[in-house]
């Protein structure tokens, strides 16, 4: 009778032990969906198919930068060969100041990810290339997932200089920012917990 007892006692320890272990990861898996429906960055082809290069009489780098829309999250690809990129304070920007870069890339292919709102400024490293217009000036607008009000649909990027640019390439709507997913798993432990007592409740009344 004792064991009996004894058993019948465990029963609701053991109960409230698999409920918890059912929240926990219930909470694990709803996190790992909320990361899954973040927003994911754009990438944008600087220079569009031709690439990082020398632009001609019909491209233009500060009009491709003025008709796109960069958000935190989006990264820039740069393509190019005999080459490279730098990124630089728009003082050296401004004078094609090639000798005090704050980062530069000569692998080929670079993808510089946008992970901050504000003005990103590039120049070619190559001799005399910037002063013939291979420039770059981007400006990033926080996300609309981190303010309700977007920042204007384009904004100028650099002081009416020629540049080269690739084809115009809008920003589509943008994703959930899993705050939907949060709520759904929030409801969804409200339910297991309500459960969970209603059947410890049962078992200690036996």
């Amino acid at each position: 009778m004792a064991a009996a007892n004894n058993s019948r006692a465990l029963l609701p320890v053991l109960a409230l032990a698999g409920v918890v272990f059912f929240l926990l990861a219930h909470a694990a898996v709803a996190a790992a969906d909320a990361d899954a429906a973040a927003p994911q960055g754009l990438e944008f082809h600087v220079g569009g198919p031709r690439g990082w290069r020398v632009p001609d009489a019909n491209t233009s780098y500060g009009w491709w930068a003025m008709n796109n829309r960069f958000r935190v999250g989006d990264h820039l690809y740069f393509k190019y060969a005999n080459d490279s990129v730098l990124l630089v304070d728009r003082t050296a920007f401004d004078a094609c100041n090639t000798t005090e870069p704050l980062a530069t890339f000569a692998d080929g292919a670079t993808r510089f990810v946008l992970d901050r709102p504000g003005f990103f400024c590039f120049i070619s490293g190559e001799p005399g290339h910037c002063e013939e217009g291979q420039r770059l000036i981007v400006r990033v607008m926080v996300h609309p997932a981190i303010v309700a009000t977007p920042g204007p649909a384009s904004a100028p990027a650099t002081s009416a200089q020629p540049g080269h640019g690739g084809g115009g390439q809008g920003h589509p709507p943008r994703a959930s920012s899993g705050a939907d997913t949060a709520v759904a798993a929030a409801a969804s432990v409200a339910v297991a917990a309500a459960l969970a007592a209603f059947v410890s409740l049962v078992l200690m009344l036996q």
